[in-house]
């Protein structure tokens, strides 16, 4: 913890972000803002000053105030990685280090990046080539996107709840009463969803039925949703991510009903650590569902977590060349981060080897995989990050569009979120995350959002 005190009252949270990459800071600091012909900054913790300044941004207001917010938060990066070292993404702070890439890349007609990653933001060289490599990867998929929108299916039921995670669900076995009405409201939805698209004169890009643990549901269920969503020659993935909710009749109804895409998602091959964070499968029954989704057929991607609380390096490594040996399509590393509604919210947490985990990770994939896309969370084990790996033609365009947030998303269900986007602006409208209220009230609800897609 710390305390921090600032005359630049309106970049405080801003301050705030930069201070808490060092985990090891527990201190006051005081942050001081003077501006004339000049910015400079002030830095004081534990009794020694830091001074920084720079000539003062000139353009608009929003210009002066992005910089300004860069030179304050750059200062204080400055100060405290003199005591505590530089972080591999250096000052950055935001979720899409790429966000920043492709806005450089425009003004700079695609030159420079790694240079001005490393130099403005401290970004160490690998990650800033890394970066490079996901904005070559992600090149062939983000072109003729005018017309295009995601379409978002939310399932929010799962068999127990995993330490880490902040995804709206909700225990199916306590709320079974409820899975026919909400069955039923959801594939209503979807169908009205699809003719609003329809009716706009778009195409639906990618389809993407998650949760949750829509696999969790029955066969019945599962068709009737797929039957609702009824679009062929798409980009089609459906989460199964918990390898106990998986079935050969599952993946059979999931297969015919037009999904091509499966995530079957063990996040670590160790049974102890398995059982420690909720999830109630071995590896072996891990195994075993992976091999029914490649027979059957399926794109594959699994997920794997760096980091969980108890690993080794060991630990990981096992995890990570277990799955390398298995050659899936896809593979995202994902970085343990605390985030708010899990388990872990409240708890410190630390992994003394997360950056070799990182590392290791980067460098096995990389033989034959290459990073497509990469985002970040805020309280990140070691200010990380998590980051997808694919074989060459497999890169899934919904974790694109998603991550860069290029094309609407029309999103069904409770718990999910649709965004528009007008003229680069992002606007949201957000289902009631509550299944009960969300078919109690489901025709207003509706109302309202065909409002907002319309609007």
């Amino acid at each position: 913890m710390f305390e921090l005190k600032t005359n630049a009252e309106k970049y405080s949270s801003d301050i705030a972000d930069e201070i808490r990459l060092f985990t090891a800071f527990e201190s006051d600091i005081s942050v001081e803002l003077s501006v004339s012909d000049f910015l400079r900054c002030r830095v004081e913790f534990d009794g020694e000053v830091r001074e920084y300044s720079q000539k003062a941004p000139e353009g608009d207001e929003l210009t002066v105030k992005r910089l300004t917010k860069r030179f304050l938060k750059l200062s204080v990066y400055s100060a405290l990685s003199s005591r505590y070292g530089d972080l591999p993404w250096g000052s950055l702070t935001g979720v899409r280090p790429t966000k920043l890439a492709y806005e450089w890349l425009k003004r700079n007609e695609g030159s420079g990046l790694q240079k001005y990653l490393t130099e403005t933001f401290f970004v160490s060289e690998k990650k800033a080539r890394t970066l490079s490599e996901i904005i070559s990867a992600q090149s062939p998929y983000i072109r003729d996107l005018e017309n295009s929108v995601n379409l978002y299916v939310h399932v929010p039921f799962c068999d127990g709840r995993c330490s880490y995670c902040s995804f709206p669900s909700a225990d199916i076995n306590k709320n079974a009463a409820l899975i026919d009405d909400y069955v039923s409201c959801l594939c209503t939805e979807i169908r009205s969803v699809k003719e609003i698209i329809a009716a706009e004169g778009r195409d639906i890009l990618s389809i993407y039925v998650g949760g949750g643990t829509p696999s969790a549901l029955s066969e019945e269920h599962i068709a009737k949703i797929l039957r609702a969503i009824d679009v062929g020659g798409r980009e089609f993935t459906f989460e199964a991510g918990r390898a106990d909710s998986i079935t050969k009749s599952k993946l059979r109804v999931i297969k015919e009903g037009g999904a091509n895409r499966i995530c079957i998602n063990p996040q670590t091959l160790n049974d102890a650590t398995l059982a420690a964070i909720g999830r109630r499968h071995t590896a072996e029954q891990f195994y075993k569902a992976y091999d029914e989704a490649q027979n059957a057929g399926f794109i594959i991607n699994t997920d794997i977590i760096a980091g969980l609380t108890g690993e080794t390096f060991d630990d990981f490594r096992r995890t990570a060349d277990g799955i390398y040996a298995l050659h899936p399509h896809n593979v995202t590393v994902h970085t343990l981060s605390r985030k708010r509604g899990s388990e872990l919210q409240e708890q410190q947490l630390h992994c003394a080897d997360i950056e070799k985990m990182s590392e290791y990770a980067y460098d096995a994939f990389t033989k034959t995989y290459r990073p497509y896309y990469l985002y970040r969370q805020k309280n990140m084990l070691g200010n990380l990050e998590n980051i997808g790996f694919s074989l060459a033609g497999y890169e899934c365009v919904n974790n694109i569009t998603v991550m860069e947030e290029l094309v609407p998303v029309y999103a069904c269900g409770a718990g999910s979120i649709s965004k528009k986007i007008t003229n680069g602006v992002i606007t949201r409208h957000a289902s009631p995350k509550d299944v009960r209220l969300y078919i109690e009230e489901f025709g207003e609800r509706f109302r309202r959002k065909s409002e907002f897609f319309r609007g």
